[in-house]
């Protein structure tokens, strides 16, 4: 009961802060953001607490596919909202997800799976380069921060008690669904326009790297490691991939 209690307070926290910086400073900070685990970290670290190191362990390899998935359901979207509306562009996202899942689901080296989604990430930059924002600004309903608190409570609530029946491998899976970027992406190109969600996947898209580094490392400190130290590396590593990631694209930019 303790740990629901910690579950229902934290998750709330931090998806209000990934939504605030977004809003307050724009989609390259909320990529900084988006580069800690601020989803699928909790998860992972519950998942350690509850079922076991090993658990989180095996959960971080479902996570590393999860990842790619996720960059694969931005990159159908672009690609079907170049012609189509947003529900529309929204199934080819999922369509993308759910056929990433399936075929990288059968990958076992956790390697290989890192270098196909630096390949995303590096496909994602490239077709969004010189992605500006719409004209119009995008105006956000009253509910849409607390939807997306309770839509990311929920998912880390609903994933971590339903850990033994799902298994490792489906628990990671689930843990990096963007459940706040993916509502501020359709939100903001119904509002804003194409070029605005363009702009806000590239924000979001750097922080795959510093995902990629969090369940790498709880991958190989999990089987030696405590809770403690393997996660203090773990966010650690995450936090330090994408600051130095984000600020190589700010220098860019510039």
């Amino acid at each position: 009961m303790g740990l629901l209690a910690v579950k229902l307070a934290v998750t709330p926290l931090l998806m209000a802060l990934v939504t605030l910086v977004n809003r307050r400073f724009g989609s390259a900070a909320g990529g900084i953001v988006a580069g800690l685990p601020l989803t699928s970290g909790p998860i992972s670290l519950y998942l350690a607490l509850e079922q076991g190191l090993p658990f989180a362990g095996e959960a971080a390899h479902g996570s590393l596919v999860g990842v790619g998935a996720v960059l694969a359901s931005y990159l159908a979207y672009l690609m079907a909202s170049r012609r189509l509306s947003v529900f529309p562009s929204c199934w080819a996202g999922l369509a993308g997800f759910t056929l990433w899942a399936v075929a990288a689901g059968r990958i076992g080296a956790d390697t290989l799976l890192v270098l196909l989604v630096l390949a995303l990430v590096g496909l994602l930059l490239a077709f969004t380069r010189g992605a500006r924002s719409g004209r119009r600004p995008a105006r956000l309903p009253a509910w849409d921060l607390p939807a997306r608190i309770a839509v990311s409570t929920g998912l880390v609530v609903l994933v971590t008690l339903a850990a033994p029946l799902l298994g490792p491998a489906v628990s990671g899976l689930l843990a990096p669904v963007p459940v706040i970027a993916w509502p501020l992406i359709v939100f903001v190109h119904a509002q804003s326009g194409r070029d605005a969600a363009v702009a806000t996947i590239r924000g979001t898209v750097s922080g795959a790297v510093g995902l990629c580094v969090f369940n790498l490392a709880v991958i190989r400190l999990a089987p030696s490691g405590g809770i403690a130290g393997t996660y203090a590396v773990a966010l650690s590593l995450a936090l330090a991939v994408s600051l130095v990631l984000v600020g190589a694209l700010y220098r860019r930019r510039a």
